[in-house]
């Protein structure tokens, strides 16, 4: 049953996959805008390296992921090399908003909403509405219509069509939505679709406030979005010089027709440890490498978990990105994310009891609100 307080706390956070400020800005969202007029917007940051899996599960967590454990959408294991993907709560080494929610009674009623099933199964503890429309429970077909395909402008839409119907009908204390970025991956903030893309999911968002005004909205993203160039292959780079060497793009995931795991940071994984600073000094050297450090380095200057990323981690300049390749280098023309040039992120608040100089990082929604309820 339902808490029977008039005034409850409701909060329902936002995550806009790679819905960095170029694209609000080239859109027309007046809903949202009257949000941060209303409440504030931030020029925040998101964590680093900026991709999906890191930055969702920072917000969902309040947390960074030397405490979270989850560096990367590909994980390989230093010393045996073995890899697989992350797809779901095996790495998590914190718990969940949602779960939090519940032990301290915050919630009767928690909810989940993601496009990508991956995103579901990492996140998924406490959560007790839990929607991909990736693959969307048979309820929420019933009452919403069909679901397009996850290459698709619609999939989003109906993401936020499921949040409202979840408010309609179950009301949840706790909501966190996440969406998918095939749009920002394939269109620039100036494109029509994109504009599109953004406008639609502004009128979903406006339709939410006015069946829940009283709700805490927040609006943040997981990432930017720019076009690059240029593609290095890390390990062949090193082999090149002498050096053996494996390297994994941290973008790395199933959804290859995003951005055919081609992303701006890697981590490179030594043949012998005692290259390290030669390594590093050839990295650093190649065009189109902005930043190379150490697994230790990478852990201070980041807040990595320093058993979950490689020897080495790299970012590239705003127009590269690292992949595994039959050459060193080649020339590319794709959208993609992961450096440190797609890290600045919008964060809007809406009924926050916080002020806008409270949030400097995308996770502080998260963090926040963990610590509101101690």
């Amino acid at each position: 049953m339902k808490k029977n307080i008039v005034n409850r706390r409701k909060i329902l956070i936002i995550c806009i996959d790679a819905g960095s400020y170029d694209y609000l800005s080239a859109s027309e969202i007046p809903n949202i805008t009257k949000l941060a007029e209303l409440g504030f917007l931030q020029q925040g940051n998101s964590v680093i390296p900026s991709v999906t899996n890191v930055n969702n599960v920072s917000i969902a967590t309040g947390a960074f992921p030397n405490k979270h454990g989850i560096t990367t959408n590909y994980y390989v294991d230093r010393e045996s090399r073995k890899g697989e993907f992350i797809e779901d709560n095996r790495f998590l080494l914190s718990p969940t908003l949602f779960e939090e929610a519940k032990t301290t009674k915050f919630a009767d009623t928690t909810a989940l909403f993601v496009t990508k099933k991956k995103l579901l199964r990492i996140l998924e503890k406490g959560a007790d509405i839990q929607v991909a429309a990736e693959d969307p429970p048979e309820e929420f077909i019933e009452s919403i219509g069909d679901v397009e395909p996850i290459y698709s402008i619609e999939i989003n839409w109906w993401l936020l069509r499921a949040v409202l119907y979840s408010i309609q009908k179950y009301d949840p204390e706790l909501i966190y939505c996440s969406t998918t970025d095939w749009v920002q991956h394939k269109y620039p903030p100036e494109h029509e679709i994109s504009q599109r893309h953004l406008s639609e999911l502004d009128k979903i968002i406006g339709d939410i406030v006015e069946q829940d005004p009283e709700r805490e909205i927040y609006i943040t993203a997981d990432h930017g979005m720019l076009d690059k160039t240029t593609a290095l292959d890390p390990a062949r780079i090193l082999q090149q010089g002498g050096i053996q060497a494996d390297s994994i793009p941290i973008i790395k995931d199933r959804y290859v027709v995003h951005h055919g795991n081609l992303g701006g940071a890697a981590y490179v994984f030594l043949n012998d440890p005692n290259d390290l600073n030669e390594a590093i000094k050839n990295l650093i050297n190649t065009v189109g490498i902005e930043e190379a450090y150490s697994a230790e380095e990478a852990a201070q200057n980041f807040n990595l978990h320093p058993e979950r990323i490689g020897d080495i981690f790299l970012l590239a300049d705003e127009h590269t990105v690292f992949g595994e390749l039959q050459v060193g280098k080649e020339t590319v023309s794709i959208r993609s994310h992961g450096s440190r040039h797609e890290s600045y992120v919008p964060i809007i608040g809406y009924n926050s009891p916080w002020s806008k100089s409270d949030f400097k990082f995308n996770l502080d929604i998260g963090r926040l609100f963990l610590e509101s309820l101690k």
